[in-house]
């Protein structure tokens, strides 16, 4: 099994809540394109809905990661779904393929054929628990947490390789999940992905 060369960069310290573009600056990087997480996140798509919370502090009210990134990525943010990442991905490399409810074997498949693969996953690599919250216009979004993104850089019959920009002791270069493992919490978090060609 040949692991995907991708480059390997950390989120933080200026990304604390810059996950997904941190992992489309290493995809991007994969292909030589020149490329600086810091300036991505300033051309990433936005949703600049103010968060809302009830009184116990869960949220109430916050804007729609179908739109553009929710919060901010230098503070205080959640996530940017494959959608509008694509949009951003495009500038650089137009062909991207955001893909939502696709089958892990689907993802592998584009692994098989050298692109790497973003995937909406969690913090610790643990079973995320639901949360919702909506617009201002009343859409339902889903936000399960520990919400994270990670680039795949390979896998086998036993095990996911990947990059985790984050800053635990479970992230790093090439760090692996058990395959069934990685294909619960892939599943439970929404079956997302950004291909990145």
């Amino acid at each position: 099994m040949k692991l995907l060369p991708v480059p390997y960069i950390k989120q933080r310290p200026e990304l604390p809540s810059g996950c997904e573009v941190t992992a489309l600056t290493m995809a991007l990087s994969f292909y030589g394109e020149a490329v600086d997480k810091l300036a991505l996140a300033r051309e990433m798509p936005m949703d600049h809905t103010p968060v809302a919370r009830d009184a116990n502090g869960t949220i109430q009210v916050w804007g729609d990661p179908e739109d553009g990134f929710v919060g901010d990525p230098f503070d205080n943010g959640i996530t940017i779904n494959p959608k509008p990442l694509k949009q951003l991905a495009d500038t650089y490399r137009p062909g991207s393929l955001a893909l939502y409810g696709q089958s892990f074997s689907s993802i592998e498949r584009h692994l098989a054929d050298g692109h790497p693969v973003l995937v909406w996953f969690t913090i610790h690599h643990e079973m995320p628990i639901e949360r919702f919250w909506k617009t201002p216009a009343g859409k339902t979004v889903p936000a399960p947490r520990p919400l994270h993104c990670i680039v795949l850089t390979g896998t086998d019959d036993n095990y996911v390789y990947f990059h985790d920009c984050e800053s635990t002791e479970k992230s790093g270069a090439h760090v692996k999940a058990a395959r069934e493992h990685f294909i619960r919490i892939y599943d439970a978090m929404g079956r997302r992905a950004l291909v990145v060609t």
